[in-house]
């Protein structure tokens, strides 16, 4: 009898046991991040801008640091992503509120006309000077200029139609051209003009870099970096924009997109056939952008290393996922095995898009992100049609589509996360409801998992953005004449000084380079730290 009521016994522990264990895996199941729709930690969208993350455990100490790897979190002790996460919306969302509407509910401050904060902050060719070519006269409307040398090569200090690590450029659905834009808070910017208070030294132009070197040499570059609150001073911020035409007459849905009217200018050195400049006035939508803010060093969290903090929003219209896509967890697995390779092979569409900007539904293309090939004739490869479709015929093939593919799936979490923001967008009613956070990244030494193939200096290892780097999603490192590599703090750990033999680190921005226009946009060279 007793040995029957012990067995009975063991029996009630291991059933208690396996009920036990069916609530910890529901919970795993079950766990979701929660949206935080202000810096302030209040529960309303706000135009607040944060200065650093939120309170996020797996930063403190010093061992046993897995980044994204294993498993997804269960709780928010776990959850490394999601403060980086909601500091990217709510950059995001700051940065995109009315300029002249800072004070106004989100209603007001989300939606309307008129300039967008980030849209008051510099122009970089307001700090490194106008390209030697442009075209149009100043005008009451945005101006985006795309300049030039004057005899039909592409300049990189105004606007541009090339992406920055391989020079090519990006073709919509309508055969236009995509076009970028970078701006600066003016934090960077008086760091820029007068580093540490010095104008002798000043970082925009060739003679005040070659000073900045004499009178710096072990310091180096070192933007001013933000507090160590949510709610503080600010860092250095650079932003980079992506814009496509938006045209009803050929399909596309203004109201779906953050927009304004604004006139395109070309040189005529840039426009096919030696024509006329271009001076269009049309409507641009926004696609694509990236926010980086310079992050402090912090003895709260050491594993968050200086090397900012890189966030990367697109429109959900954008393109597709890849139907087997590489993933921030696992990497890549052997079936879907894309890395070193531009294509990530077949999309897997959405029902819910009716029509996407970088992806053409009836083609019969079977590649993903087709690097283009120019038409025309060195210098002017890439060159612009007098007239709309700007693009068509201008690359090879004609169809000039590179049937764009996202090739990362976007972290659990942050997916999670991307429909609260939504949902809260949509129920102001502004466009911004229609844009999707990519990831957020950050610089640490990531313990490597099991064979690992992927960079581990950085959380998550991987993360680009399909309009701003569509060719070199999947390189993980620099590649001679492929460009790359497909992480960006990786990528900008090559970013140096125009002047010098060798050229001192810029504390990964590119932008010094610009006091040299022609070898601005020259092969990668090897980073120093």
């Amino acid at each position: 009898m007793k040995k029957l009521s012990l067995m009975s016994a063991m029996l009630f522990l291991v059933a208690a046991v396996v009920v036990l264990q069916r609530p910890a895996a529901q919970v795993q199941v079950d766990y979701v991040p929660t949206a935080q729709l202000c810096a302030d930690n209040s529960t309303v969208l706000c135009s607040k801008l944060p200065a650093y993350i939120g309170n996020d455990e797996l930063l403190k100490g010093k061992l046993g640091y897995a980044g994204l790897f294993r498993a997804y979190p269960t709780e928010p002790n776990n959850d490394l992503e999601t403060p980086f996460d909601n500091m990217a919306w709510q950059m995001f969302v700051a940065l995109n509120w009315g300029a002249s509407a800072v004070n106004q509910p989100p209603a007001q401050g989300l939606n309307g006309t008129g300039a967008r904060v980030f849209q008051k902050y510099r122009k970089v060719s307001q700090l490194f000077g106008n390209s030697p070519v442009t075209a149009c006269k100043q005008t009451n409307l945005p101006m985006y200029y795309i300049g030039s040398s004057g005899g039909g090569k592409p300049w990189p200090n105004n606007e541009e139609y090339f992406q920055a690590s391989t020079n090519l450029p990006l073709i919509d659905i309508n055969g236009n051209w995509t076009i970028y834009e970078r701006r600066v808070n003016d934090v960077e910017a008086q760091y820029l003009l007068a580093p540490n208070g010095q104008k002798d030294q000043t970082l925009t132009t060739k003679d005040g870099q070659n000073n900045f070197i004499k009178n710096n040499s072990t310091r180096g570059v070192q933007f001013p970096a933000s507090a160590t609150t949510q709610i503080g001073a600010v860092g250095s911020i650079e932003i980079k924009t992506a814009w496509r035409i938006i045209d009803p007459s050929r399909g596309d849905d203004p109201s779906r997109y953050f927009t304004q009217r604004a006139y395109i200018a070309v040189p005529r050195d840039l426009v096919r056939g030696g024509g006329r400049d271009i001076c269009s006035r049309v409507t641009l939508g926004l696609v694509g952008m990236h926010i980086v803010q310079r992050n402090p060093v912090d003895p709260v969290n050491p594993k968050l290393l200086p090397q900012w903090i890189w966030a990367t929003f697109e429109h959900k219209d954008n393109a597709p996922t890849a139907q087997v896509p590489c993933t921030v967890k696992d990497g890549c697995s052997p079936t879907s095995n894309w890395i070193g390779q531009p294509s990530c092979g077949g999309a897997k569409l959405d029902p819910s898009v009716r029509r996407y900007s970088y992806y053409n539904k009836n083609s019969t293309v079977t590649g993903t992100n087709i690097r283009p090939k120019g038409t025309g004739s060195s210098p002017l490869i890439f060159p612009w049609n007098q007239t709309q479709p700007y693009a068509l015929g201008s690359t090879t093939p004609a169809t000039a589509m590179p049937q764009a593919t996202r090739c990362w799936e976007i972290y659990k979490t942050t997916d999670q996360l991307n429909t609260q923001w939504q949902s809260a967008l949509a129920k102001v009613n502004s466009p911004f409801q229609y844009y999707m956070l990519i990831g957020t990244q950050w610089g640490s030494i990531v313990e490597p998992p099991p064979n690992n193939v992927l960079p581990l200096t950085a959380v998550p290892t991987m993360l680009s953005n399909m309009t701003l780097e569509t060719y070199i999603q999947n390189f993980t490192t620099a590649t001679p004449g492929q460009g790359g590599p497909g992480s960006c703090v990786d990528c900008h750990k090559f970013a140096t000084m125009g002047v010098g033999n060798p050229k001192p680190s810029a504390d990964f921005s590119f932008l010094l380079g610009l006091v040299d226009p022609p070898t601005a946009r020259s092969k990668i060279e090897t980073p120093r730290q």
